[in-house]
């Protein structure tokens, strides 16, 4: 007798349970979820542009060093601060592409929370 009620608790809490994890309630979840995961991707962008932007500055400047030392006559100093400034720009495009792979990430993930909405 003791285990027929038990599982009849244990059902009824199955039930319970259920009706409370309804689809529409686990559709809504993961939508959360994705607007979370598509906040996230969003922020990395942003912070992969922030370092663009220093990238960038860096090269500016070595290149003006590049032409100061030209103008002085230092050829092997300006080689140097010219292939820095190649390699900042050689950075400058790699976040670029990183921010641009993270902003198709977030894209995505609203995309699946925006289906996740309409069902």
């Amino acid at each position: 007798m003791k285990h027929l009620i038990l599982l009849l608790v244990v059902l009824l809490n199955a039930i319970a349970a259920s009706a409370a994890c309804t689809p529409d309630d686990y559709d809504r979840r993961q939508a959360e979820n994705y607007m979370r995961e598509a906040e996230y991707y969003r922020k990395k962008a942003d912070s992969y542009r922030r370092e663009a932007d220093y990238y960038m500055k860096k090269a500016e400047s070595y290149q003006r060093e590049a032409a100061y030392y030209t103008r002085r006559g230092d050829a092997d100093r300006a080689k140097y601060y010219l292939r820095q400034a190649d390699r900042a720009m050689d950075n400058y495009k790699t976040q670029m592409r990183y921010a641009k792979n993270a902003d198709e990430k977030a894209a995505d993930y609203l995309r699946r929370a925006s289906d996740r909405l309409r069902r």
